[in-house]
């Protein structure tokens, strides 16, 4: 019963998951529409979005529960709780230096990642920028 459970969690989370996605893609369809925004939005976002993937929701979360188990098995609640600090902190450290190496090559990974956005210096201005809306609010029409 205990994995039906917790089967039944997983999957009612993910389905949320799904529609705050959908309607995610719903506002920023409405509010930015199709065109330069949206294009700067999507592109400034891949990296982030791929690391999110990786850390929170995809090879380390898969490697680390399985050992987090273990270890609480093994050696207890409180050598587990200090294993999660410990782990924690290393991740906060490693994403700071990510987050930092990424803002300082943002002119390179939009480069890579979206080559034409070069041939627009507006547009590649506004990916680079983050498409933070201080700077994009300028395009937006009242709505």
């Amino acid at each position: 019963m205990n994995l039906l459970k917790a089967l039944a969690t997983i999957s009612s989370m993910t389905l949320l998951s799904r529609i705050l996605g959908f309607v995610r893609d719903f506002v920023i369809a409405r509010i930015f529409g199709a065109g330069l925004l949206t294009d700067a939005f999507f592109v400034a976002f891949k990296l982030p979005n791929l690391l999110r993937r990786l850390f929170a929701e995809g090879a380390f979360s898969q490697a680390f529960v399985p050992i987090l188990g273990e270890y609480k098995n093994k050696r207890g609640e409180p050598e587990a709780k200090r294993l999660v600090d410990h782990v924690a902190t290393l991740l906060f450290l490693i994403t700071l230096v990510v987050t930092l190496l990424g803002m300082l090559a943002a002119p390179a990974f939009v480069y890579i990642s979206a080559p034409g956005f070069a041939k627009d210096a507006e547009k590649f201005a506004l990916t680079v920028a983050g498409g933070a809306f201080g700077r994009c609010s300028q395009y937006l029409e009242p709505f």
